[in-house]
């Protein structure tokens, strides 16, 4: 299992050491962050994506259960306090789990444990590679890989189109790139091309559909060689 990417929220220097102690502790996850109030935690999530948030529910300023809302629906959060009455109200968001303090070993790896599970729950890439199960607007869509011209990203989402459609997901393009198979490449930063539908390549662009997609310079010579194996 791909290791879980974790950011720690809170305004308590000990609570934050505990957290960082335990994730050391456990292989499939990941710490990406410590923050000390919401502010700083808007700031690194504006530039860098995690899978799951420890966040505070008490913090001055902005407060965890005021950051949480406006948070993508899809981040998945664990809730932290020392105070229980939160609990009945942390639940309408998506809220995995809420430890309240002072939190022990086992009962974080519990929290954990539903992690890990709501994470293997979210199929991707079928077996036979030749179609996709993508979530989307609270529904799971079967698309066929052949139908699918390229994918695009627009800030943490991600729009997949087709010739009959758009939809958008909220995942990685990195992701998606190690997933797909090899007739999908990254062409730039925010576009993720299916190869089998290349109208013609020209200059600094590449012709799907009606789309001219930019090539983006860290990917430019690879995707070129690509297009010079397959050339006659």
């Amino acid at each position: 299992m791909q290791k879980i990417d974790c950011l720690v929220i809170d305004d308590e220097p000990n609570a934050v050491r505990l957290l960082e102690d335990y994730i050391v502790k456990v292989p499939s996850l990941q710490l990406k962050g410590k923050c000390f109030d919401a502010g700083e935690a808007l700031e690194f999530l504006r530039d860098a994506r995690v899978d799951l948030l420890f966040l505070d529910i008490n913090m001055p300023g902005l407060t965890g259960m005021e950051l949480a809302g406006i948070l993508p629906r899809q981040q998945k959060i664990i809730f932290t306090t020392a105070y229980s009455e939160y609990a009945i109200e942390s639940y309408e968001y998506n809220v995995v789990d809420y430890l309240l303090k002072p939190i022990s070993f086992k009962r974080f790896l519990k929290a954990i444990e539903k992690t890990e599970l709501l994470i293997q729950e979210q199929p991707f890439l079928s077996p036979s590679a030749d179609y996709i199960f993508v979530k989307s607007d609270k529904k799971m869509i079967r698309l066929s890989l052949r139908d699918i011209l390229y994918f695009e990203a627009v800030k943490e989402y991600i729009y997949i189109h087709t010739a009959q459609q758009k939809i958008l997901i909220y995942k990685r393009m990195k992701e998606l790139a190690e997933k797909l198979p090899a007739d999908f490449i990254r062409v730039h930063n925010s576009y993720l091309i299916n190869c089998k539908h290349i109208g013609k390549v020209e200059g600094n662009y590449v012709l799907i559909g009606n789309q001219s997609i930019p090539l983006g310079i860290s990917y430019k010579d690879a995707f070129l060689q690509f297009i010079r194996n397959k050339a006659l």
